[in-house]
């Protein structure tokens, strides 16, 4: 989605490569992001964001590969 059209170009993404910035700092933010959308009442981020913190050590836990 952002590659195609070079939304993040390497200029834009320096001094990581664009696929660097998409997993390192895009991915976590949308997945933060769906963490607050997905429950009932509304989340800060840092809420959002230990969310995620604990739900990956669970999946982590579940799945080791």
């Amino acid at each position: 989605m952002f590659l195609e059209p070079e939304i993040i170009t390497r200029e834009v993404s320096a001094p990581q490569s664009p696929i660097q910035y998409i997993h390192e700092v895009l991915v976590p933010e949308l997945c933060i992001m769906l963490v607050q959308e997905d429950t009932d009442r509304e989340l800060a981020y840092s809420e959002a964001q230990q969310i995620m913190e604990d739900s990956n050590a669970f999946g982590l836990h579940l799945f080791p590969i």
